[in-house]
């Protein structure tokens, strides 16, 4: 199948907590993104970037409530405030995007921006529409696309909020990486919120067919996050494996660590450094012939 051909080395999703100051309206971490874009420039193979909001776009995203559409809305002047976040959510989070993109090609780095907005669907929060050929096609010719979490058009609620995580379970089940490589602000899932007294780091998290865990995770979501934090980037990344059955492994670093370069230009990542998702292969059924 077309899909099969294209050879997509890894997804790397660059967390909006690594790329940007995400207490501080519309603040990016330079350094955490030219970190970013010298470990892409390393990578032998395609590969597509997804980049996070962070405090560009979820502040807009918040105060308007895009996430819940206008099409509920009572009143005019409802729906269009609503429209307005939408728009004022979508100039924010595009101007992360040009940062990133032009700091990727100021390293030599082929890479186009591209925004789920145009061409992106949901129902009710689920991916109805994404053109994912175009995607396909800036691979195959050595492009490097340029992805982030976006507002979109949803076919229920008017407009909503597409997560850069949800974004890559998609492209994944199309595209088929070897891996996806998170880089987080942190070196990777803990018990608990890092910042708690005694969280301690999981190197390892084998996941079952049926999705369940094996450990026990405490979350916590900053107060202006709309997209799930790291709730939902798990349930991605269990997602992910599962539904490839154990054909793309997920892996989590931090963006400036040693671990980054080897889990994205090797697909190593050593133990200690960060959190490997994986199917439990053990628990897999017998297959029937």
């Amino acid at each position: 199948m077309a899909e099969e051909e294209v050879g997509l080395e890894c997804i790397v999703k660059l967390g909006g907590s690594a790329v940007t100051d995400k207490s501080t309206l519309e603040t990016p971490r330079i350094d955490a993104i030219r970190a970013a874009a010298n470990i892409i420039s390393q990578v032998r193979g395609r590969c597509i970037v997804v980049h996070g909001a962070g405090s560009f776009g979820h502040f807009q995203a918040r105060e308007y409530g895009v996430v819940q559409g206008y099409r509920g809305k009572k009143t005019a002047d409802e729906v269009q405030r609503v429209k307005l976040g939408f728009c004022k959510t979508r100039q924010s989070v595009t101007k992360l995007r040009h940062i990133i993109t032009e700091e990727f090609v100021q390293a030599g780095i082929p890479a186009v921006g591209v925004s789920p907005m145009s061409s992106w669907v949901t129902d009710d929060g689920s991916v109805q529409k994404a053109d994912t050929d175009n995607i396909r096609d800036m691979l195959l010719e050595g492009l490097v696309p340029i992805m982030h979490g976006d507002a979109v058009l949803d076919r229920k609620r008017g407009c909503t909020i597409l997560s850069g995580d949800t974004v890559i379970k998609h492209l994944c089940g199309v595209l088929r990486p070897k891996r996806v490589v998170f880089l987080t602000d942190v070196p990777g899932i803990y018990d608990r919120p890092p910042e708690q007294p005694g969280a301690q780091l999981i190197p390892e998290i084998q996941v079952d067919q049926d999705r369940k865990l094996p450990v026990s995770i405490a979350t916590s979501t900053q107060a202006h996050d709309v997209t799930g934090g790291i709730a939902l980037k798990l349930k991605s990344a269990v997602d992910i494996v599962t539904e490839s059955n154990g054909r793309t492994r997920v892996m989590v670093c931090g963006i400036q660590s040693e671990a980054a370069a080897r889990a994205c230009v090797e697909g190593q990542l050593p133990q200690g450094t960060g959190t490997l998702v994986q199917l439990n292969v053990e628990q897999q059924p017998d297959e029937v012939t």
